[in-house]
């Protein structure tokens, strides 16, 4: 069962209804806190920064001297300042509590600061070097993790997989300076049309891939939309009549079913041949 420690006085109730009745909660004050996490494993600490009894950044750098896991601050929009020392000294994401936060909003951060968390423990070699994306097997990783949640909370989210074409003709036509750079350009577009908080990744043989946090059709469509756009302004002077063609496809993962082998299935099972590259023009 997944657990969460809440530095503070106690565990509010409509935390306790965000992160639903899979996930064990309990509250300690930040030196009870400390002790708990020499032995004690949680996948989440929610730090309550009214309760948590110092300075919210100084309980964080105290947290991450125990402990990388994932931190969510809870404060009020009066502390925005304290909020963004408390970021900067190691936590993950924030909630602004002056209201009870909807059921929703508490998932959508809890989403975050476990992703945020996982973003920033990839090492160097996690980095595809071509485009700058992260590497198939960091993405594995992280599609994994999500998969897990995704049994154990419920979690709905989108990956969404686009496909460069031509790849080997390409090639073949223009070297392979002009694909890498073709790869460079689509990578780009994706990047640009998700969040910061999408997990992006070069899967190989020019399919690009991303975990969405929140895939509804109507986002989903409007980032499609952004990359088709961004992929016809493709016009490299060195390389005139070179074109970059993309084949997106998507599946929703819910229950942990693999919604991965289902995007990229898809995109196998719509391949054709296409026109073939000139490198005349």
């Amino acid at each position: 069962m997944p657990s969460a420690l809440v530095v503070g006085h106690s565990v509010p109730p409509w935390l306790a209804d965000g992160l639903g009745a899979g996930c064990r909660a309990e509250a300690a004050p930040l030196a009870d806190a400390l002790e708990l996490l020499r032995t004690d494993h949680y996948d989440l600490i929610v730090l309550d920064t009214e309760s948590c009894g110092r300075p919210a950044p100084e309980a964080v750098r105290a947290l991450r001297a125990y402990r990388q896991t994932p931190i969510l601050l809870l404060a009020p929009r009066a502390l925005r300042e304290t909020v963004a020392l408390a970021l900067d000294a190691g936590a993950d994401e924030f909630l602004f509590n002056d209201g009870p936060p909807s059921r929703e909003l508490v998932r959508h951060a809890v989403e975050h600061a476990l992703l945020r968390r996982s973003l920033r423990e990839l090492a160097e070699t996690d980095v595809d070097p071509t485009t700058g994306l992260l590497s198939p097997a960091a993405f594995r990783r992280l599609y994994e993790e999500r998969r897990a949640r995704s049994r154990l909370f419920g979690e709905r989210f989108t990956v969404l997989v686009v496909q460069v074409l031509d790849v080997p003709r390409v090639q073949a036509a223009y070297g392979a300076e002009a694909l890498e750079g073709m790869l460079q350009h689509a990578a780009g577009a994706l990047r640009g049309a998700v969040r910061s908080t999408d997990a992006v990744a070069h899967l190989g043989h020019g399919i690009l891939a991303a975990l969405l946090d929140n895939g509804d059709r109507q986002r989903v469509q409007s980032i499609t939309d952004r990359i088709h756009a961004e992929a016809q302004r493709y016009r490299p002077v060195r390389y005139p009549g070179l074109q970059l063609r993309l084949r997106t496809a998507h599946a929703t993962l819910e229950d942990g079913a693999d919604a991965l082998a289902h995007a990229t299935g898809t995109l196998s099972a719509a391949s054709e041949p296409g026109p073939a590259p000139s490198a005349g023009g």
